[in-house]
């Protein structure tokens, strides 16, 4: 791998993993009995489809990891649930239960994908910088 581009892509890799899990909590807010899952990521060596990158002066490049994807262990809310029963003999009834709501905090959720979608940007961004400058040698000395 070209010296400098393990890092951002390994950030573009793991932040866009953190936006897939935020996704699926909102996309299941109210979802009866969903728990939101959290992602936790981590400093180390920077890889791309397996293979670490090396820098030369400093040796192995630092990158950006998931480190756990944890599901969360605490309780929705609590609400009343109506639900219609069919009985053998045709006739429906209503029955009244209690459900646990999702335990996605919407405003949490909206906060974490705000800040994947910057820490994203910020690392595409390097990762256009350091591809124009390495075009822009590649044309002077060709």
């Amino acid at each position: 791998m070209i010296d400098g581009f393990g890092t951002p892509l390994s950030a573009l890799d793991a932040f866009g993993t953190s936006m897939a899990v935020t996704a699926n909590n909102v996309a299941n807010m109210n979802t009866d009995e969903f728990r939101a899952s959290d992602v936790r990521l981590q400093t180390g060596p920077a890889s791309q489809n397996g293979q670490n990158g090396q820098s030369g002066q400093s040796g192995q490049e630092q990158g950006v990891q998931v480190a756990e994807i944890r599901q969360s262990t605490t309780e929705g809310p609590l609400r009343m649930d109506l639900r219609r029963v069919e009985h053998e003999d045709g006739s429906v009834s209503v029955e009244q239960g209690i459900v646990e709501g999702s335990n996605t905090d919407v405003a949490k959720e909206m906060v974490n994908m705000i800040t994947d979608q910057r820490a994203f940007e910020a690392n595409a961004a390097v990762v256009r910088a350091r591809d124009e400058m390495t075009g822009i040698l590649v044309d002077r000395f060709v």
